[in-house]
């Protein structure tokens, strides 16, 4: 049966490898430069979610719909021409690739960024929200 010195020591070794550093509250500079850098976040995810929306109306659903039911006269949108060539007939790995990587980047921050917002209060938490968390 595991005494409760151990817990003791791991606390304590713990506490010894936290540098002097992380323990000053972060000064105005930083703050303002994280909630900058947190709306510009939020910004781009927005706008992320916005345009993947787009190109699933414009042009991955269709294009999937043509497809599935043999539609032999399915054109892209004009603007796809212009940026790939009349020669285009079929979305690549490249098209679903971008897509994949879009979605992937705005779930990860949607999920983990932006709920971790710098306009929390610093009151009781102040000792809890160190840089080391």
């Amino acid at each position: 049966m595991p005494s409760g010195d151990e817990g003791k020591d791991e606390v304590e070794e713990s506490e010894e490898c936290v540098d002097d550093e992380d323990l000053l509250p972060d000064s105005r500079f930083i703050r303002l430069v994280h909630a900058i850098a947190w709306l510009l976040t939020v910004v781009f995810s927005i706008l992320s979610i916005a345009f993947i929306g787009y190109q699933l109306y414009a042009l991955y659903v269709p294009y999937v719909k043509a497809k599935l039911v043999g539609d032999t006269s399915y054109r892209f949108p004009e603007y796809f021409y212009r940026v790939y060539g009349n020669d285009i007939v079929d979305l690549t790995s490249e098209h679903w690739g971008y897509l994949g990587a879009c979605a992937a980047i705005s779930f990860i921050s949607i999920r983990y960024v932006v709920p971790k917002h710098p306009f929390a209060s610093r009151g009781a938490d102040a000792e809890a929200h160190r840089k080391s968390d």
